[in-house]
């Protein structure tokens, strides 16, 4: 794709190329112990069944049941103003100059340009969990030639990303596999329920540690093996292209944000700036029941 702007686009470049992009060191190492305090509080929180918003172990995408259990690999909602104090630290994580330059970059916009979408956290189970093969936005079934044109279709409308505040080499990838329809093998290990978990060829493990993100196109062919004995601190979250909020609602608007978000206030300018994209897309899908992306 060549690059419209003359904005730095070397992430834009590593992602159209291989599908991601890893940026070593990206937070400081104040900014790691911030954050892996303000993480942490949360986790405690949520464990102990005082947060509802939770990804509970053995159900891969939502909706997920309020079942309170403490066996979760994820936290939604890190912006949600019911945390209160709790997802204050969150804001500025989100909405820094430092992170929406990388933003820019990928999605070749200007700062003025970027939607606010998720801010969740990815942690450890209780119990060993992993995610089957997938795509974020395109079912498995689809037929090679809705797989083609989907592939083709926004690449760069949004970015998403793993900010990793513990050891994390749960993300595992096949590099390239954005930009094509699947292989024969990818086909039957995406598609045949018995085999979704096993290895591709080609796969390999994303390993970051503290202070290490990743930004990654959401349909590369992915999945991830999350262990109960290794402490995982993965922010993750995604941004939007304002000029493609139609392309990304459905992915982003699924996990309830819209309910909450006029409610939101915000703890800095970019957050706010942020904030008033998503309430346009908010407003121009009111009422409207998009469904979910993928089933699981």
């Amino acid at each position: 794709m060549p690059v419209p702007t003359n904005l730095p686009h070397k992430h834009h470049d590593e992602i159209e190329d291989q599908g991601f992009t890893v940026i070593r060191n990206f937070l400081t190492p104040e900014e790691i112990e911030k954050y892996t305090k303000a993480s942490e509080a949360v986790v405690e929180y949520a464990r102990a069944g005082k947060w509802p918003h939770v990804r509970t172990r053995g159900k891969q995408f939502p909706p997920w049941p309020e079942n309170f259990s403490p066996d979760i690999w994820g936290i939604t909602g890190l912006l949600h103003p019911d945390l209160g104090e709790l997802s204050y630290p969150f804001h500025d994580a989100y909405a820094n100059d430092k992170i929406l330059a990388v933003v820019s970059d990928i999605l070749q916009i200007e700062k003025s340009e970027i939607s606010m979408e998720l801010m969740n956290m990815l942690i450890n189970p209780l119990t060993d969990f992993e995610l089957d093969w997938h795509r974020d936005t395109i079912k498995p079934e689809v037929t090679p030639e809705e797989e083609a044109k989907e592939l083709l279709e926004n690449p760069f409308a949004g970015a998403q990303f793993n900010l990793a505040l513990t050891d994390d080499d749960c993300l595992i990838a096949i590099p390239g596999s954005h930009k094509r329809v699947r292989t024969e093998e990818e086909r039957e290990k995406t598609v045949d329920e018995s085999r979704r978990k096993e290895f591709i060829t080609g796969e390999v493990r994303v390993v970051l540690t503290p202070g290490d993100v990743v930004f990654y196109n959401n349909n590369i062919l992915h999945r991830a093996a999350y262990s109960s004995k290794n402490k995982r601190l993965t922010l993750h979250g995604s941004y939007g292209n304002v000029k493609y909020g139609k392309a990304r609602a459905k992915g982003v608007l699924q996990h309830g944000v819209a309910e909450w978000l006029p409610r939101l206030q915000p703890k800095n300018a970019d957050l706010e700036m942020l904030k008033q994209k998503l309430i346009d897309l908010a407003h121009e899908f009111e009422g409207v029941n998009l469904g979910y992306a993928l089933d699981g």
